[in-house]
């Protein structure tokens, strides 16, 4: 009995670390959802869907397939970056370590390498990762085969943190080249938004960001003229900004179908929400209102003008106990793997774990629908060249998302 409260207060333990990762929350996890979380059951079949492990890695945080390939990159949240090749059914076969600067990273807190993006000619890689100094760095390799040469690499931009959480860091690149950047706020669970970036359009923290990286150029990158700030004056309202108003945008996707965008914004301590803009919204200079509104709810007021509400939010506490945490962005399903779910946003929450999808049905009307299957401590969702699903576990697992 001994032996196991002390292995059941260290895996607490680790869990508390790991989910400095994501959260920046002062949720208190309830002793129920605890034993369920810490459980070595990490996943569950239903009769809706069920995630079939495919890999097993350290800390997996990123997952990007490469263009025209059977082909995954895997960043491993302390700096490691690994080829994976797939089966017909996205099976895993074997991985080979690619890169590895984990000697510039640091997994303190909410660190570590947390997002990949490539260019649509796949001879770029872009990385997000906290340095030692604690700024998000934005880095390009040039690839060659596939693979990222180790003394190519490039800084696009340095993002100092206040604190060591909020950093954002998930990277898109758009089907023309264009690279999208989620930053967080900078705060911290006890001090939202300290410096007021969420409002501050002349800053760069608490904004989703699109830039042109430039790899042939003397300054690293261009800002696309279909910016919503393009032109205009930086001391009002960085060019680089595409949205603003998000306190950590952890993940965003765009659907390769329409164009839409869906970003995914954690929440201070009572909404979790999910924001969605048509393909002609998405260059209209968005605001989603933080620290204003958190989600619907007024946080520091008064509701901005224009303020974007989330299609879908909910609150943490549930029947009595925080159950969710911290909302995990997913991925729109597209291709042919998944037809029944196809135009489905799909996500999930730190805590809970559970995989939902949000179904658009008509404009400005939205279903969600409990998929049934569970991923310990998720951190991301992947789309494959051909539609595949995976969803990543900071506990080790790599799952591939079936229907049954």
């Amino acid at each position: 009995m001994a032996s196991g409260l002390k292995m059941w207060f260290g895996e607490c333990e680790m869990r508390r670390h790991i989910g400095f990762l994501v959260l920046g929350v002062a949720a208190v996890i309830g002793p129920v959802l605890l034993v369920f979380a810490i459980s070595n059951a990490f996943t569950r079949a239903t009769d809706k869907a069920t995630l079939v492990e495919v890999g097993r890695f350290e800390a997996p945080t990123a997952l990007l397939a490469r263009p025209g390939t059977q082909e995954l990159l895997l960043a491993e949240r302390a700096g490691k970056l690994y080829a994976v090749t797939t089966a017909l059914d996205g099976s895993f076969l074997s991985s080979n370590q690619v890169l590895d600067i984990s000697d510039q990273v640091t997994v303190e807190h909410e660190g570590g390498m947390v997002g990949l993006a490539i260019s649509p000619a796949a001879d770029e890689l872009y990385i997000s990762y906290t340095d030692e100094s604690y700024s998000l760095r934005i880095v390009s390799f040039r690839l060659e085969n596939g693979r990222p040469v180790a003394n190519t690499e490039r800084l696009l931009l340095a993002v100092p943190q206040p604190f060591k959480n909020h950093n954002g860091g998930h990277l898109l690149v758009d089907p023309i080249g264009r690279l999208m950047i989620g930053l967080g706020d900078g705060g911290y669970a006890g001090y939202p938004d300290p410096d007021g970036h969420g409002r501050n359009r002349a800053t760069l923290p608490g904004s989703l960001l699109r830039i042109v990286p430039t790899p042939e150029e003397d300054e690293a990158y261009a800002i696309p003229v279909g910016n919503p700030f393009y032109g205009g004056d930086p001391t009002e309202s960085r060019p680089e900004i595409l949205a603003f108003g998000l306190r950590n945008p952890w993940r965003f996707d765009l659907d390769p179908t329409t164009g839409d965008l869906w970003v995914a914004d954690v929440g201070q301590g009572e909404v979790e929400e999910i924001n969605h803009l048509w393909a002609e919204d998405v260059e209209s200079g968005a605001d989603f209102g933080w620290a204003a509104m958190e989600g619907s709810v007024e946080f520091r007021g008064p509701n901005p003008a224009g303020d974007v509400l989330p299609v879908y939010e909910y609150f943490r506490v549930n029947e009595g106990f925080d159950s969710r945490c911290a909302v995990i962005g997913g991925v729109v399903v597209r291709g042919t793997r998944l037809p029944d779910l196809a135009g489905a946003y799909l996500f999930s929450d730190f805590c809970d774990g559970i995989v939902r999808a949000l179904r658009p049905n008509g404009k400005d009307n939205w279903k969600v629908q409990d998929l049934g299957a569970v991923v310990s401590v998720p951190t991301s969702f992947a789309r494959s060249n051909d539609g595949t699903i995976y969803a990543l576990s900071l506990a080790g697992g790599v799952y591939r998302l079936d229907l049954k």
